[in-house]
This record gives C-alpha cells, structure tokens and sequence, in this order.
C-alpha cells in the first residue's frame, strides 16, 4: 500500500475551498453548473480525497459543498484501494494528524474491524472511486474539472510522459480550472505556456486560455 495519511499537505488542500472555489464560482460558466468536480489523481488508499473533503465540508457553506463530487483514481495494480475506498475504514494511526473535532465529527469506530474507523457515509457520497491509468491519456469523464490534485505521482515517469499527462490534464479542465502538483514538482518547459502559477506558496497553476491567435483570454 503506498505511504498515505490523512491531512498531509492541508496547507495546499485549505487553499481549495478558501481561494479556488470562490474564482471558480465567480466564472460566468460556473454559475448554473450543477455539481464542482475535483479529481485526485493517484489517490493510493484515499487519504488525499477523503482528507480533501473533510476539509470542505468543514470550510464551505452547506449548498456549495452539496455540489462537490471528487473523483479518486489510482491504476492500483493490485486491487487494493478500491474496498478500501468503497468501505471508508481506516486504521487509527493513519488519522492521528486529523484535529479532535473534525475526526469526532467525521469517523465513528468500526465494529467489524478492530483498531479501525468508518469516515462518514455523507462523506463518502462525495468521493467516487474509479481505477484509471494516467499513461491512457484519457479522461475519466466528460464533463470538465474544476481542480486536478496529482501529488507524489509525475516524479515516477519520464518528462516526456509526465508532460502528456500534464497536457491531458490541461484539456480535461474547465476554462476556469486549477491544476495541483507536490511542491518539489515542477512544469516541464513544454506545459509553462498551458499554466500559470496561481498561489506562490504552492504548485498551484490556473489553466491559460488563449484565443486563435494565441492571445490570453482568462
């Protein structure tokens, strides 16, 4: 199972719903759209998405965080995370970093396996779990993201397939769209003309869209 814990990295994932959701929301096309669609890329055992919804849950108002939808990925060569995930039931020591309340509020005590906790059923009608190889280039749905998570996973594959991976995340984000990686991961040459960096603490890039002319426009 990789190394994952819950509420790793909180101080990039609190920049989601305190500064990105609020631009998202304020684009035109986002307005009326239905549903917020996060995607966690390389999601191991789930911590990153279910962490990441914790924190939303606890930091957005009721009706904005009733449209959030996180889709989890992970290729997952050997079935692992999907029950897992599916379950929602962790070992204690994988939630020591969780702040008392949020885990009162959030976990209760699994009865069918010892040491272990059962996240929220609210919480789990939020993270969709889909198994997904990120060298398919291929989105996993239709409809366009709003923010893309893919933290520990490019460092694993060659510049060439981690700028492909990169270009399919750009074309699979909404034009209001945000694109996520780990700190000590930077863009490769060729992907700096599709983001700019949004937050300057954090890999945090905002899709570039051009015209026909290859003239910014958002």
């Amino acid at each position: 199972m990789g190394a994952t814990y819950f509420f790793r990295d909180t101080q990039t994932l609190k920049v989601i719903p305190c500064i990105l959701i609020p631009q998202i929301l304020e684009d035109e096309g986002c307005k009326n759209k239905r549903s917020i669609n996060i995607w966690s890329a390389g999601c191991a055992n789930g911590s990153e998405p279910y962490t990441l919804a914790i924190i939303l849950k606890e930091l957005l108002d009721e009706e904005i965080f009733s449209r959030i939808q996180i889709y989890a990925t992970d290729i997952d060569p050997n079935n692992k995370f999907e029950n897992i995930i599916k379950n929602g039931s962790y070992p204690e020591d994988a939630l020591q970093k969780i702040p008392e309340k949020m885990f009162v509020n959030n976990f209760i005590k699994d009865t069918n396996i010892q040491g272990n906790y059962l996240i929220s059923e609210r919480l789990k009608g939020h993270v969709k779990y889909i198994r997904h190889n990120l060298l398919s280039l291929k989105p996993i749905i239709e409809r366009p993201f709003d923010v893309i998570l893919c933290k520990n996973v490019l460092l694993h594959f060659t510049e060439k397939q981690s700028t492909d991976i990169i270009n399919m995340f750009y074309y699979s984000l909404s034009d209001s769209g945000f694109f996520i990686t780990e700190q000590t991961q930077k863009l490769p040459v060729s992907s700096c003309e599709k983001f700019e960096q949004s937050i300057g603490s954090a890999r945090i890039y905002k899709k570039i869209v051009t015209n026909s002319t290859g003239v910014k426009i958002n």
